[in-house]
């Protein structure tokens, strides 16, 4: 119970002091960034899974989504988004709430939206905590670039680590928010027999 989530926040943390220290190459730091929000996205989502009850397609997709929103870098390295400074404006709030909007829009694939939108949040979360050039988060409000320093990255990761393993280790919340799913089935009393009638 507890190995999983020190294991990921370890990963996380890893290879994530590994990419700031390699110079930034595509092939170099690309694979080691990855990893590290593959670690970052499995720890929030586990934080999560205290508090909700989703189906399994729901953490899926955040864990997909937390590492598949960097696939528009290599559009922008292709030069297909045109030139602009940082990140491309993907990696904003507007993606975000158009996921949201599609997934209250789709009641068959909602529980996979919500996942994905949950999963782009912590990605942009950690890409805030890189520092410079930062994610655009208002786009295409406010071009102003949000940052942070690694301090931002190391609280965060402790505090998912931190949370799932003191509301797993004593069974907070004792029930969880059931989302994405049917109403569980109402349970019937068996019918009473005739020789319990006569007892009674």
């Amino acid at each position: 119970m507890w190995a999983l989530p020190v294991l990921l926040a370890g990963v996380a943390l890893a290879f994530d002091a590994a990419d700031r220290r390699v110079p930034f190459a595509f092939l170099a730091t690309g694979p080691i960034d990855e990893v590290a929000h593959l670690g970052t996205g499995a720890l929030g989502l586990l934080a999560l899974a205290c508090f909700i009850d989703a189906p399994r397609r729901f953490y899926v997709a955040g864990l997909i989504a937390s590492v598949a929103i960097d696939l528009d870098h290599i559009a922008d390295y292709l030069g297909l988004l045109g030139t602009q400074p940082g990140r491309p404006v993907t990696h904003s709030l507007s993606i975000v709430i158009m996921v949201v909007v599609a997934a209250a829009a789709s009641r068959r694939h909602r529980a996979v939206l919500a996942g994905a939108a949950t999963g782009l949040l912590i990605h942009f979360a950690r890409d805030i905590a890189e520092g410079p050039p930062g994610v655009r988060m208002l786009w295409p409000l406010s071009n102003t670039a949000w940052t942070a320093s690694f301090g931002w990255f190391l609280a965060m990761t402790v505090t998912f680590t931190v949370i799932r393993l003191v509301l797993a280790t004593l069974g907070i919340p004792r029930t969880r928010i059931r989302l994405f799913q049917p109403p569980a089935p109402v349970e019937c009393f068996p019918p009473i027999s005739a020789d319990e009638t006569s007892r009674s």
